[in-house]
């Protein structure tokens, strides 16, 4: 009698990664170029320059994107991914871009008085504060697993599922970005957009992919995120 025996099969990592990074790029490009034809709706709200580059920054990203999404998916199966100082900084960067977006609510819910103004705000921003620290305590947590376990595809896996979490709703401040959203489902999924960027450059940082260039893409998505909620702050924007 012959005995067939037959090789346990691994998850194949690199697949499911290459899935949710397609799912997350078409998110994200929905959003931005839906972001970009509201704002022209409320033209006369923004300096007379704003729209126009929105919408030059919107088509720049979003072509970069779907050029490393072609990248993306060329990868082979199980692939060496990135170590030492340089994945260290992609993952510093990726916590970082949470406190960066929330630039635009006056880096709340990152100051020390917030447990104080808790009680005094909506339950749509307790979720918009839980998306931001929670996006940045995990992203912690999966760069340590990342850095210091062998469990570096698990820890891919576990970026791109934050990503896809911090898509719910989760802002309900009525200004241009967010009208059309507020009056359609009560709350807006836009805030942590750059987030999702910020998610793939980083993804293909680890595999290897233009490394340097994408980790300048992730700085300047936390730069610009900076510059705009400051601008706001300011009134200088909107």
């Amino acid at each position: 009698m012959n005995i067939i025996t037959s090789r346990p099969q691994t998850i194949n990592f690199t697949y499911i990664v290459k899935i949710f990074f397609a799912m997350i790029f078409a998110a994200v490009c929905f959003l931005s170029i839906k972001a970009t034809a509201d704002l022209v709706d409320e033209f006369d709200i923004f300096p007379i320059w704003f729209i126009p580059s929105f919408g030059f920054v919107v088509f720049v990203l979003n072509a970069i994107c779907f050029y490393l999404l072609l990248q993306i998916w060329k990868i082979e199966s199980n692939p060496k991914l990135l170590s030492g100082k340089q994945s260290l900084f992609l993952w510093l960067l990726m916590s970082l871009s949470f406190i960066c977006t929330t630039a635009v609510h006056s880096f709340y819910p990152f100051r020390l008085n917030t447990p104080s103004i808790l009680p005094s705000v909506d339950a749509i921003m307790k979720i918009n504060y839980g998306v931001a620290i929670l996006g940045f305590l995990v992203s912690v947590a999966l760069a340590g697993i990342y850095i210091f376990t062998k469990m570096k595809s698990p820890a891919m896996i576990g970026l791109m599922t934050t990503a896809l979490f911090i898509l719910i709703p989760n802002d309900n401040c009525s200004n241009p970005f967010n009208y059309w959203w507020i009056e359609t489902i009560g709350a807006s999924p836009l805030m942590y957009a750059p987030n999702l960027y910020a998610a793939l450059f980083v993804t293909c940082g680890l595999y290897g992919i233009h490394s340097r260039i994408v980790t300048l893409l992730v700085m300047c998505v936390c730069g610009g995120c900076l510059i705009l909620g400051i601008g706001h702050q300011l009134r200088i924007i909107w």
